[in-house]
């Protein structure tokens, strides 16, 4: 059997195809060579945009968490204190701070002090200490209820506005003692009323020792001190009396709220009437609003 030898022109076509096959290979190894080197470039350049990204990310996750406002706002608030540390404080402010208040007030019967006792009737006084501070008693409130050895009511403005800018309050507790005879002591405020919680602006001044208190808005929250407070309370013009329900001839209470002062102008010349209160600095200060220097 004889075999076939390869022509010379074969064998250089083999070679070629050899040889182009080792140059293909050797361009592809040199192309993934390339694109390694390619992804070794970018890897730092991603890595180092993923860690920006994830500290973005946390610090908008931290800042918008509930503790991290909390701690904002309780920063701000501690900021807020220390800016208000020296910060005058108003009268009504500074008479909170106070468990007793004194009061002054200016009648067409003479001065009167007032001594408001929160820790009587808290609610009670703080009513009384806001109108005073608010310009309540500026509009002229008249004494229009003063019945002898009895009591003298009054708190409704003579600006029926003013008036409708204060609500009912809940009662206080009662703090005197009923068991013995005529608690209510002659000087004591206690504000009016017409049932259970029921507390406007209307009080009144005990003229003598009553036998008051059981009604739960008669709590005293106040009472006037010194000689020349109770001269000027026994000077209250009482020619009027009563309120014509109980037989006396005093102002009615539905044209006061209406009408105001021009009601009372008119009808009643002789009333008597608290032109203006104001609280007292504490620790003897003199205050710009009486007028001392």
């Amino acid at each position: 059997m004889t075999t076939r030898q390869p022509s010379r022109s074969g064998a250089r076509r083999r070679g070629r195809i050899e040889n182009e096959q080792i140059l293909h290979a050797e361009s592809v190894w040199e192309y993934a060579e390339k694109e390694k080197e390619a992804e070794g470039a970018w890897f730092p350049i991603m890595l180092g945009v993923f860690v920006i990204a994830m500290v973005i990310l946390g610090l908008l996750v931290s800042t918008s968490s509930p503790q991290s406002r909390q701690h904002k706002w309780l920063s701000l608030n501690d900021d807020n204190k220390k800016e208000n540390t020296n910060s005058p404080l108003s009268p009504l402010a500074q008479a909170q701070r106070s468990q007793i208040n004194m009061v002054a007030c200016q009648t067409t019967a003479g001065p009167l002090e007032i001594e408001v006792h929160k820790d009587w009737a808290p609610l009670g006084a703080e009513r009384f200490l806001t109108m005073v501070v608010s310009g309540f008693f500026d509009t002229r409130v008249a004494l229009f209820r003063a019945v002898e050895n009895f009591i003298c009511q009054t708190g409704i403005s003579g600006d029926p506005k003013v008036h409708r800018k204060y609500e009912a309050i809940a009662d206080d507790v009662q703090w005197l003692d009923l068991t013995k005879p005529q608690p209510m002591k002659r000087g004591y405020l206690s504000f009016a009323g017409s049932g259970q919680n029921s507390r406007t602006t209307e009080f009144f001044f005990a003229f003598r020792d009553l036998q008051l208190g059981n009604a739960p808005w008669e709590v005293p929250f106040a009472q006037i001190i010194g000689e020349e407070s109770f001269l000027t309370m026994d000077r209250f013009y009482v020619g009027y009396g009563d309120i014509p329900d109980f037989g006396g001839n005093a102002p009615l209470q539905g044209r006061m709220y209406e009408e105001g002062i021009a009601y009372l102008e008119g009808n009643f010349p002789h009333l008597d009437y608290i032109e203006h209160c104001y609280i007292r600095p504490p620790n003897g200060i003199s205050s710009v609003e009486d007028g001392s220097q």
